[in-house]
C-alpha cells in the first residue's frame, strides 16, 4: 500500500463510524446491482458475471479534440481502416491516473465512444472493481449517475447534499453534508443522452452544496469545478455529444475503440464453446467486409451470434449467411419474434412469423422509433410513449418480441426509462415504420406531394429519403436510409412476409432509385455522404459503380480525366473497404494532382504515410 493511500484511509476512518458504515452499505449495494449484466436485455438476455461479458475493452487518449458529427457507423467504418499505431492502452481502474507524458493529477475525464461500444459497462467494471476493493483504494466514494436518471429530475430543485441523498440513500442515513472531505468521484454516464439545458456560458456560478438550484445549474458548475472542485468527475458520451461540454473544462479526452479483430472472434468463441459453430460462424462474418467491421461494436456481436446460431443450428433450411445490415436485422427481428412468443406463449409463430400483437407493437414501436430519431433521442419516458399512444403494460403481456428488442429499465437508483437494444435496432425500425405507412396509408412520411401512380410514390418516398438523410449534418439518417432502401428489396421482405405487407414493388422502380442514388452520387457531395450512397447500392445489389472502378484498376487504365464524381467516390471506397492495411498510400499511382489530393483526403488520412510526388 502507497503512503497517499495509507494516508487517505487513515484520514477517512478518522471521519468516524457512520462514514465508514455508509461506504460499506453503498458497496454492497453496487455489488449487489453490478455484479451480473445481462446479454441483451434482463428480460430476455442471458445473466452474465461482468468480469465474463466482454474481453478487456480498448480505450486510449483521444489526441484530437475535433468534434466528428459523422453517423457512427461511418466512424467504425473509419476506425477500422486506421493502421495500429502505439497507442497507450488506458486500463479501467487507471483512468484517473496521469499519463507517462503527465506530470500532474486529472480532474475532469471525457470518454468518448460510438453507442454500443461498451462505455456503460466501463463505468460498471470501474465502480464494481472499487466496490469489491480491488481497485482506487483512496476514492471514498464513487457516485455513478446515468443522465437518464437525472433527466428525470428536470424542473426540480436540489443542493448538491440532497441530490447525493436522494440517489445514494446511504449518505442521507449516515447524514453525511460534507463531502469535500472526502475524495469523491462522480461518474455521469451518457452525456448524449441529456435533455437537462447544460449552458456553461449563462448559467450562474453555484459553490454551495447546500443551497437548492436546479439540476442543470448543479451537473454545470460541478463539471467546470466551481462546485465541489475537489471531486473527480468522468463523463461518458457518444463523438456528437461531446462538444457539449466546453474543452477548458476537460483535462483529458479518451475513446473506447470496441472490439479488435482477435477480440471479436473471442468473443464469439467464449459464446459457442461446443462442435465448430464457433469458426463457421467467424468466417461466415468475415465473408461480409462491411458485417465483419460492425462487430467492433459488441452489441452488433450480440446480434450477429442471435442470427447465425438460427440460420446455422434452429432453421437448418440452408439460408444464406446475411450479407447486407439489411439482411441481418430483417433476420433478427424474425428470429426474436419467434423467441419471444415462444418464450411468452409457450409457442413459436407459424409462417407468417407474426401474431397480431406481434404486428400492432412493431408498428408502433416503429413509429416511436421514427419520431425519435428524427429528434435525435436515443432514450424515451413514459410522456414519450404516450405520444404514440403506445400501451407499455399491453405490449409487454401479449407480445414476446417487444421484450426481446426494447428494454424497459429502471435506474440504478431511481427512475424508469426505455430504449431500444441498440441506436441501429431503432434506426431498422424507423425505417420499416416508414415502408409500412406507405403501403398501408399511401403517406409518404418525407413529402407531400402525391403522384398519380403508385409506383412514382414509391419512387418518390425513396427520393425523399435520400434528400432527407443528405441534409442531415451529422449523418443521424445515414443507416436508416441504408435500411429503409434495403427493405425495397424482395429478398428481405419475404423474410418479414406478414409484417409488411405488399408495396406494389417493381424491379424498374429499385432501378430508377438506382439511377437517382447516382445521380447524386455524382453531384456536389462531401465524400462521406457520396461513400454512404454506395453502401445504399450495396442494400439494393448494384455493385456497378464499385465494379467499373475495379476494372480500371485491373486493367491498369485509370485516367484522371475518364473519372465521373462518382469514381472517385468508388475509388475511395474501394481503397477504404479493402482488408489490406493502408500503412503506406502512395498517392502518384492515383494521380498527385490538387483534385486527386482533394478527393482522395479522406484515404490519405486513414494511411500512416502518404508517398506524393513532387
Amino acid at each position: 500500500m502507497s503512503p497517499s493511500t495509507h494516508c487517505c484511509l487513515v484520514y477517512f476512518c478518522h471521519l468516524g463510524s457512520a462514514a465508514v458504515q455508509c461506504q460499506h452499505n453503498m458497496k454492497s449495494h453496487l455489488m449487489e446491482k453490478l455484479r451480473c449484466m445481462f446479454e441483451g436485455i434482463a428480460k430476455a438476455g442471458h445473466s452474465k458475471p461482468l468480469k465474463d461479458f466482454y474481453p478487456e475493452l480498448f480505450v486510449t487518449e483521444r489526441v484530437s479534440e475535433e468534434v466528428n458529427k459523422e453517423h457512427e457507423v461511418r466512424l467504425i467504418e473509419t476506425a477500422s481502416r486506421k493502421p495500429a499505431k502505439k497507442e497507450t492502452q488506458i486500463r479501467c481502474e487507471d483512468i484517473f491516473k496521469p499519463l507517462p507524458a503527465q506530470d500532474q493529477s486529472i480532474r475532469t475525464i471525457m470518454t468518448t465512444g460510438v453507442a454500443g461500444i461498451g462505455k456503460t459497462v466501463l463505468t460498471h467494471k470501474f465502480t464494481l472493481d472499487w466496490a469489491e476493493g480491488k481497485t482506487n483504494h483512496n476514492i471514498h466514494f464513487t457516485f455513478l449517475l446515468t443522465f437518464r436518471e437525472l433527466n428525470l429530475m428536470k424542473g426540480k430543485e436540489f443542493s448538491l447534499v440532497e441530490l447525493l441523498h436522494y440517489f445514494f440513500i446511504e449518505t442521507k442515513e449516515a447524514g453525511i453534508c460534507r463531502f469535500d472531505r472526502f475524495q469523491v468521484v462522480f461518474i455521469l454516464d451518457g452525456l448524449d443522452e441529456c435533455r437537462l439545458p447544460l449552458d456553461f456560458q449563462n448559467i450562474p456560478i453555484w459553490t454551495d452544496v447546500t443551497e437548492p438550484t436546479s439540476v442543470d445549474v448543479l451537473l454545470t458548475n460541478l463539471i467546470r469545478g466551481d462546485l465541489l472542485p475537489s471531486a473527480r468527475i468522468w463523463i461518458t458520451t457518444r463523438p456528437a455529444a461531446a462538444n457539449q461540454i466546453p474543452a477548458e473544462c476537460v483535462g483529458m479526452m479518451t475513446e473506447v475503440r470496441g472490439f479488435t479483430d482477435p477480440q471479436k472472434e473471442e468473443y464469439f468463441r467464449k459464446r459457442f464453446r461446443k462442435g465448430k459453430l464457433a469458426s463457421t460462424i467467424i468466417s461466415s462474418v468475415k465473408i461480409s467486409r462491411s458485417l465483419h467491421i460492425m462487430c467492433q461494436i459488441p452489441v452488433f456481436c450480440w446480434i450477429t451470434a442471435t442470427v447465425l446460431e438460427d440460420i446455422f443450428i434452429t432453421c437448418q433450411r440452408g439460408e444464406e449467411v446475411p450479407k447486407t445490415v439489411t439482411q441481418m436485422y430483417s433476420h433478427f427481428l424474425r428470429v426474436q419474434s419467434i423467441q419471444g412468443d415462444r418464450k411468452y406463449h409457450g409457442r413459436a409463430n407459424t409462417d407468417p412469423h407474426w401474431s397480431p400483437e406481434s404486428r400492432q407493437i412493431i408498428v408502433s414501436l416503429g413509429k416511436l422509433a421514427f419520431n425519435q430519431l428524427e429528434k435525435g433521442n436515443l432514450i424515451f419516458y413514459e410522456a414519450d410513449l404516450a405520444e404514440c399512444d403506445f400501451d407499455i403494460k399491453a405490449a409487454s403481456v401479449h407480445s414476446g418480441v417487444f421484450t426481446q428488442i426494447f428494454k424497459e429499465e429502471f435506474g440504478l437508483y431511481q427512475g424508469k426509462v426505455f430504449c431500444f437494444v441498440h441506436l441501429s435496432i431503432q434506426e431498422f425500425l424507423a425505417a420499416l415504420y416508414v415502408i409500412h405507412s406507405f403501403i398501408n396509408t399511401g403517406v409518404n412520411l418525407f413529402s407531400e406531394e402525391q403522384p398519380a401512380s403508385g409506383e412514382d410514390k414509391l419512387l418518390l418516398l425513396y427520393e425523399s429519403a435520400v434528400e432527407k438523410a443528405l441534409q442531415s449534418e451529422s449523418g443521424h439518417l445515414d443507416l436508416f436510409l441504408r435500411f429503409l432502401l434495403g427493405l425495397s428489396l424482395e429478398t428481405n421482405q419475404n423474410l418479414l412476409r406478414g409484417l409488411l405487407g405488399e408495396t406494389g414493388r417493381s424491379s424498374q422502380t429499385n432501378q430508377n432509385t438506382v439511377s437517382y442514388i447516382k445521380k447524386r452520387i455524382n453531384g456536389d457531395l462531401s465524400q462521406e455522404r457520396s461513400i454512404n450512397l454506395i453502401h445504399c447500392l450495396n442494400e439494393l445489389n448494384d455493385c456497378s459503380l464499385v465494379e467499373e472502378i475495379q476494372q480500371l484498376l485491373t486493367s491498369g487504365s485509370l485516367s484522371r480525366d475518364s473519372l465521373s464524381p462518382a469514381h472517385w467516390s468508388a475509388l475511395v471506397f474501394i481503397l477504404l473497404s479493402s482488408e489490406e492495411q493502408l500503412d503506406v498510400f502512395d498517392l502518384k499511382k492515383f494521380f498527385a494532382s490538387e483534385e486527386g489530393l482533394l478527393r482522395l483526403l479522406p484515404v490519405v488520412k486513414a494511411s500512416k504515410t502518404s508517398l506524393i510526388q513532387e
